[in-house]
């Protein structure tokens, strides 16, 4: 079954832009490109938005891969499919996950 997300990074250091890419990438099954762009609130970092598709429970897959950089704050969505609720995880490096 294929749900459907969203991924927001708010704030990532520009080196590891393609590393994230490569991440979501390999848990989605798919090559993956995400429209950076500069992030004001942030000097000197990068943002970005991408709406995926993939299998349910992938939004907590992309959180465990993103999870572990400690210089990037991101959240992941999931909408709800047969058997699953939705999903929200957030991170920031203070914080950790919700």
């Amino acid at each position: 079954m294929s749900v459907r997300g969203v991924l927001h990074v708010h704030c990532a250091p520009p080196a590891l832009c393609p590393h994230i890419e490569w991440a979501v990438a390999g848990v989605l099954g798919v090559p993956v490109g995400m429209p950076w762009v500069d992030q004001p609130a942030s000097p000197g970092t990068m943002r970005a938005e991408l709406a995926w598709t993939g299998r349910a429970g992938a939004a907590g897959a992309i959180t465990t891969a993103l999870a572990s950089w400690n210089l990037v704050r991101f959240e992941v969505t999931e909408e709800a499919s047969a058997g699953c609720d939705a999903t929200r995880y957030s991170h920031t490096p203070a914080l950790g996950t919700s």
